[in-house]
């Protein structure tokens, strides 16, 4: 059963938001989407998956139960597209000079969603409320720790120096280069698989000083 358009209405003043969403057909289908009780966190419009200049415009919102995405359709229709919050494992976020990339890992996957520069701080910082606390491990070997924190530091280094508390001078306008985002979405793309063969690495040299049996290869995704 749809729930009230005034929870949602008043949900989206509570954030702040302007009463313009409701001019977008997909808040319009929310209402038929949203369970009872659910929270909206934050809410965006955007675009998933690659590569960029094939995608069309989703409106995301962040709950506290899961990742939403919905792109409405003719004759009262959508395609709906959702993460559970119970699956996820890691939220990070990449700035540039417009526009921001909000990386959410889940069961294995990673979805990228590419949302307006300032949209992105509010959507990164509601999804990451859903990434449960880290639980108390033993501590890695220290090749491993050395290498999971550079490459920590070096996915984060876009978001901190271009942060929205940090006066900038405004950047030139550009058009788009699609030759140059798909060179950024590969790089992406390799600094994941890289972090992904570190957590390997840790996983086989605990199984290694406790004597269980080594993994013999790495297994893709």
């Amino acid at each position: 059963m749809p729930i009230d358009r005034g929870v949602i209405d008043q949900q989206l003043q509570a954030l702040g938001e302007s009463p313009r969403w409701w001019e977008q057909r997909e808040l319009r289908d929310l209402p038929s989407v949203l369970q009872t009780g659910e929270q909206i966190f934050a809410i965006a419009r955007g675009k998933i998956g690659r590569p960029r200049w094939l995608r069309k415009s989703w409106l995301i919102v962040a709950t506290e139960r899961r990742l939403l995405c919905i792109r409405s359709a003719r004759r009262s229709k959508w395609t709906q597209m959702e993460v559970a919050g119970n699956l996820f494992t890691r939220v990070t976020m990449r700035i540039g000079p417009f526009r921001g990339r909000v990386l959410v890992t889940a069961g294995g996957h990673t979805s990228r969603l590419l949302v307006p520069r300032a949209d992105a701080y509010k959507l990164s910082a509601a999804l990451s409320r859903l990434v449960p606390a880290a639980k108390v491990s033993t501590p890695a070997f220290r090749p491993t720790q050395i290498a999971r924190r550079v490459i920590d530091h070096v996915l984060s280094l876009p978001a901190v120096a271009l942060g929205p508390d940090e006066p900038a001078t405004p950047p030139p306008v550009v058009s788009p280069d699609p030759v140059i985002d798909e060179q950024v979405e590969s790089l992406e793309q390799q600094l994941d698989e890289l972090r992904r063969q570190v957590d390997f690495l840790e996983q086989l040299l605990h199984q290694q000083h406790e004597g269980q049996r080594p993994i013999r290869q790495l297994q893709s995704e």
